[in-house]
This record gives structure tokens, sequence and C-alpha cells, in this order.
């Protein structure tokens, strides 16, 4: 089985990566620019074996190119410009060319080359402020409501995906996902809203004091259960239904995180405030969420996640410290 990851050196990307070395399968990684030597060497150390094709996924000719390269069995679509605000008002088109625009590229390409299943990866952003709305967050019956050019455009892309699906009888499954944190989280360039998780991580490491809003995303799971339910959806082979939710279903706390890490790093300190002006990460974080049901994919696919949030940060603390220390340079 040959897997193409588009964005692969990315966040989501490297933890499937890994996933899929573990089962005795080589990824193919597909990105704009190549990864760093230290990346690399770090990737090699921790057992990630993969191939790496340099192109973009707006690009036919990128995709027709992999595909008959590597004769790629399956595609998990994950390449996206996660926008903060600046980039969202002065790279609108860009944005949406790639996030949108990208993904009906990897959808055409799928049929072109008889790909024998797509997973296309979309985001709880879609639900902007109405993620509350719900105690639980279904995947039909909850509303949407994005507000971002990202979340618009994750939303457009995978109502398309699951047009192909029923129109163009393509084996393409949606999986929205929840907020992300963990192992090989790293500035890619594209990706401006990096998790809570990690930046406070940085900031506790450097024992700093830190002001934090009360008001913030909390919806998280931990990375390498992410790379488990899309293992778990890519062993299968196809889906039941088009569309499923992949996150922890409890929410996350953000104090509790904060108390474990002043344990571990006992300079740091912390303050919670409900004066977004006095926030160390103004504009950045997620809207508040309540936890995505996660009923739809435990019964078709068996996922449970691994990691609860006492786990996660365990596992976390106890990564080599240069996993959360890339650039992009």
């Amino acid at each position: 089985m040959i897997v193409l990851i588009t964005g692969g050196t990315g966040f989501v990307g490297l933890n499937l990566a890994q996933q899929l070395c573990k089962k005795g399968f080589k990824p193919v990684l597909m990105a704009l620019a190549p990864l760093t030597l230290t990346l690399q060497q770090q990737l090699n150390q921790a057992g990630v074996s993969f191939d790496f094709f340099q192109g973009n996924v707006t690009h036919p000719a990128d995709l027709d190119k992999v595909c008959t390269l590597y004769k790629v069995d399956k595609i998990v679509h994950a390449a996206a410009i996660t926008a903060d605000g600046e980039r969202e008002i002065a790279h609108t088109k860009e944005i949406l060319e790639t996030n949108l625009m990208g993904s009906v590229e990897i959808l055409e390409c799928a049929i072109r080359h008889h790909i024998k299943q797509v997973i296309y990866l979309s985001s709880g952003s879609i639900f902007g402020h109405l993620g509350t709305h719900d105690p639980i967050i279904d995947e039909i019956l909850s509303p949407v409501l994005p507000e971002t050019i990202y979340g618009i455009s994750k939303l457009a892309s995978e109502r398309t995906a699951l047009r192909y699906r029923k129109n163009r009888h393509l084996n393409v499954t949606v999986v929205r996902l929840g907020l992300v944190y963990g192992p090989w989280e790293y500035d890619t360039g594209h990706r401006d809203t990096l998790s809570l998780p990690y930046k406070t991580y940085l900031k506790a490491k450097l024992g700093e004091h830190l002001v934090v809003s009360k008001i913030h995303g909390d919806d998280y799971i931990y990375a390498t259960d992410i790379a488990k339910g899309l293992w778990l959806i890519l062993e299968a082979g196809h889906s039941p239904e088009g569309l499923y939710h992949l996150s922890a279903g409890l929410k996350w706390s953000l104090s509790t995180w904060l108390e474990h890490l002043k344990q571990v790093f006992p300079k740091f300190t912390y303050e919670m405030t409900d004066d977004p002006d006095l926030c160390a990460f103004k504009n950045s974080s997620p809207l508040p969420r309540s936890p995505m049901s996660i009923q739809r994919i435990k019964k078709d696919f068996h996922f449970e996640p691994d990691f609860d949030q006492a786990l996660a940060f365990h596992d976390f603390i106890s990564q080599p410290s240069i996993l959360y220390s890339f650039t992009n340079d």
C-alpha cells in the first residue's frame, strides 16, 4: 500500500507517516519545500522512513507525476494554509486556491489515476461561534457557521469531497479533526495558529510568566491518536459513512495543562484573565468548542483514543526537546 500524504511534512502528516512506518509501510510525503536537515535527522532517529516529493497540490502536473512515479494507492489530503487574521487579509486568494481548489485537484487526480481511497482532512473550525451550540457536536445535526477564510475553505472542501463521493462514486472519506497537539509540531510557514499546549510549553520551558485567556479552544486531541484514527480508516479501505469526527470526545483543560507544566518547570508562573488585551497570545487562540462526538468513528472503525490529558502530557514532556524546536529556516 503506497500512501501519498499531501502536506506531509506538516504536523499531522509527520505523525501519520510515523504510524504508517510502524505498520510496515513507507509513505510518500508531498510538500512545497523539503524538510530541514535537522528534522530529517530526527525522523530517521525515530524510525520514520519516507519518500519525499516536492510539489504543489494546485498543479495537476505535480499530482500526476507523483501518482505515476510512486504508483500511489491511497491519498491522505492534509495540505492546507492555516492562516491567522493578518495572513487572511493579505493572502485571501492564495488560501482559497490552496485549501479549496487544491482539494478539487486532488479529487480529480484521484479519479484520473484510479486511486483506491482518499481521506480529506477537515477541521472543527467550520463550527465557528456555533461550536458551543450543542453540548456534544454531531456530524450531521449540529449547525456550522465558519467565519474565517480558513474555516470557510474547509467547509467548502468537505462538501465538495462528499459530492464527489455521491456523484462521482469516488471512495473518499471526510475526517473532521479536533484541535491537535503533540509530537512533531513546528512552524512550517503554512500554519500560523500553533496549538495552545505547544505555545504554553515553550513559555514554561523558558520560565516565563504567562497571561492567558480564560476563553480558549478546548477540543484538543493528541496527535498520536489522530494518526491512529486515520490508520484505522486506511486499513479498512472504505467507510460506511462519508463524514467522521476524529477527536478525543472530551473537554481538554488549559488550567490542568498549565499546572502540569508548572510542576515540570518550577520557575514558570501563569495567570488567567478575562481581558484579551492582557493575554500573550492575542487573536490566535481557537474559539471555544464543545467536544465533537466520536461515536460514529468508534462504531465503524472501533477507534478509541489511547491518550487522556494526563497520559498525553506525560508522553509530550518525555519527547526529545528538539521535537518541539523546529523552525522552517
